[in-house]
Formats: C-alpha cells, structure tokens, sequence
C-alpha cells in the first residue's frame, strides 16, 4: 500500500510539474496553410465571406468555434475574426486565381488555449495542431465546393396544372448576385411575421418572380408562403396578400445547389422550344424549394420546382359540316294486275 501511495504522489508530481510546464509555455501562435481549389475566386470568396455557411466547413466542432467577417478587400482578401474555446483569434484569407482554380491560403494568429497547449506540446509544437486544422477547413471548402455544389441533376417534367393559391408575400428587387442573400433574409422575415400571427400554412415557401433578369442584371420577385386564406393588409405593409388562379406551366425539377438554376431554366425552355410551346409573358414563374435549409444541410440533395406559365394551346375552328342526305326516286309499279 506505502508504495502505491508514492507512486500515486509522484503521478501527481508529474502532472503538475507537467501542467506548470504547460502553462509557462509561449502560447502565441501564426499559422498558414495553401490550397489549390478547383472553383472560381468569386464563388469562393462569397462562400467563406458568408459566415451561415461556416457550420459547412469549420475544422472545429459546432460549440467549439464562432466567426464573425471584419472586412474585406476586393474580393482578394478576406479578414475574418474566429473565437476557439472563447479565445478570439485573427484569421485572413487570400485568393490567386490559377490555370485550376483558385490558390487560397488561410492564416491564422492567436492564442492557444490551455487543451491546445497541451496538444502542441504533445506533438511538438501548434503547427501540427492548428496548422492540421486550417489544412482540415480547406479541405472541407474543397468537398463542398467541387463535390456537394457539383452533383446536380435537372429532370423536365412537360406541361402540369399549378392549382390556384393563397399567400402572404413581400416584394423586393435587387441585383441578381445579391439574390440568394437577399430571399434567404426575406423569407426569415416571412416566417416571423406568420408565426407571430398564427397564420396557418398550406405549403411551403417559394419565389413569384415578375422580372427574372433585367437587362441590367436586375431581379424583381416575391417570397411567398401559401396560406389557407386570403389576407387583406394595409397599403404601403411590406408584406401583403395576394392569390393567383390555376394555371398551365412547364415543370422542371433540380435537385442539387441553386447555383444550378440557370441551367435548368434553360433546359425548361429548351424543352419550350423543341415542343413549340410558348411561354405566358402575362404570367409570373415560380420556383418552390422542396428541399432546402435548415431541414437539409447538404446542397447536393436540395429540391427546387420551376413551373414557368405558358399560353394554352387554341384549339383551331373545325369547318362547319353538313350532312347531306339524297333522296331516292320513287319507282312506281305500272303493271296491269
């Protein structure tokens, strides 16, 4: 039992000895690390400036880590500060463009905390701790860029019947880059605004665009939620009721980012165009989000309906017939009895 209890206190010796160690050790650290990324500059600058989207490719767990977007230079550079553990750090991002993309290199400066000093003195230092991160965050970018934005597939299901609808909507326009950024913070807006109503929902969100792309890259649309009843607002509400009748469209499916819907506008008119089928200019498309955020985190599965109208078929006038019926002559019997 004695030589136990000396082993347990020299453990204990250890330990602290260790943990003094520990805690007198230089803490500071700046830590770099480069990728190359196959995607454009532009699509990666607006992905890691988006701070919703950094739950997609943190290195850190989801209560581990916050950031927070300090400023930006001409999409070249991007200045990010991060809180690991509740130690804030400054972390930056550049961008080259290449032949194959785009070279990124993360650097980071900081602090380490007490679990992180201990990591790096275990493994000889914080650039195998932290620098294994960045190269962990990289490579995320890299996954969810080039594969889950990538895998996308379009399916033109030909013409359909849009049933009528009710709804609440808020209109808006913007350039079309600012889009996605733009709706996302409407439809939150939405979504509050029928909560706190108690307004019952018949379906789910989608867009009512009246100018898809003006000539100078402007969009013109409507967040919309489907709702049982017609509501009547105040003029000049930011949202407002509002109901469309049932009408013909061609529907089209995507399934993957939305950074794909120009495509699959264009295979649904293309598929317009080799069955002559024209577009209603009088109607307004609409676009449904099946499958989106937050119920889905990965792009590679979003659903996205398009139903743009289209001008029924007039059915040609059939010349007017006549029927006509001969009469036979009557054949009288003159034989003599």
């Amino acid at each position: 039992m004695r030589i136990l209890k000396y082993l347990f206190l020299l453990f204990l010796l250890l330990f602290i000895a260790f943990v003094v160690f520990v805690a007198t050790q230089p803490g500071d650290y700046k830590i770099m690390q480069t990728k190359e990324i196959a995607a454009p500059k532009e699509k990666l600058f607006q992905f890691i400036a988006n701070t919703n989207s950094f739950q997609e490719w943190s290195p850190w767990e989801e209560d581990e880590a916050l950031i927070v977007t300090v400023k930006n230079s001409s999409k070249d550079s991007l200045f990010n500060k991060i809180t690991i553990n509740e130690e804030p750090s400054n972390s930056s991002f550049h961008f080259q463009s290449t032949k194959k993309g785009t070279l990124v290199t993360w650097q980071m400066e900081g602090t380490l905390d007490l679990k992180s000093k201990i990591m790096s003195v275990l493994n000889g230092g914080a650039n195998p701790v932290i620098g294994s991160q960045l190269l962990k965050g990289l490579d995320n970018i890299n996954f969810y860029l080039v594969n889950e934005i990538g895998n996308f597939s379009i399916k033109t299901n030909g013409l359909v019947t849009k049933q009528a609808a009710n709804y609440l909507q808020q209109v808006a326009t913007c350039a079309v880059s600012d889009f996605e950024t733009k709706s996302k913070a409407m439809l939150q807006n939405m979504i509050s605004f029928v909560t706190k109503n108690n307004i019952t929902t018949t379906g789910l969100p989608f867009v009512r665009y009246t100018i898809k792309k003006s000539p100078d890259q402007k969009t013109t649309f409507a967040i919309c939620i489907p709702i049982k009843e017609r509501i009547f607002t105040l003029e000049g509400s930011q949202i407002s009721g509002g109901h469309f009748e049932a009408f013909d469209a061609v529907k089209t499916i995507l399934t993957g980012d939305y950074s794909h819907k120009e495509k699959a506008w264009k295979a649904a008119r293309s598929y317009m165009n080799k069955n002559k089928i024209t577009e209603d200019t009088a109607g307004k498309a609409i676009e449904i989000y099946q499958i989106s955020l937050p119920k889905e985190r990965k792009p590679s599965k979003w659903v996205t309906e398009i139903y743009i109208p289209v001008q029924k078929k007039r059915q040609e006038p059939q010349p007017e017939t006549v029927e006509t019926v001969e009469a036979t002559p009557e054949v009288k019997d003159n034989s003599v009895q």
